[in-house]
């Protein structure tokens, strides 16, 4: 085999290499990534909350236990 295809074959197989890997920090990149669910919800909280703010007692008292649930859920889906 001349130099110049071994050479072309040792390049093809780094471009193999790398898209390997690339997928694979894809792959590692999705999975620590929080799900859209969990963002939907965590705006949603986070509206609750501000509208609350500006409402009477019975709204803070529901806005804080549903605060606490999200954050228990959260916490429980990231111990995955």
């Amino acid at each position: 085999m001349p130099r110049h295809a071994s050479a072309i074959v040792a390049a093809e197989l780094r471009v193999e290499q790398s898209r390997r890997e690339l997928r694979e920090g894809l792959r590692r990149l999705r999975s620590r990534l929080p799900r859209p669910s969990f963002l939907a919800a965590a705006a949603a909280l986070g509206a609750l909350l501000g509208f609350s703010l500006t409402r009477g007692l019975r709204m803070r008292a529901l806005a804080g236990a549903l605060a606490a649930a999200l954050i228990r859920l959260f916490a429980a889906a990231n111990v995955r």
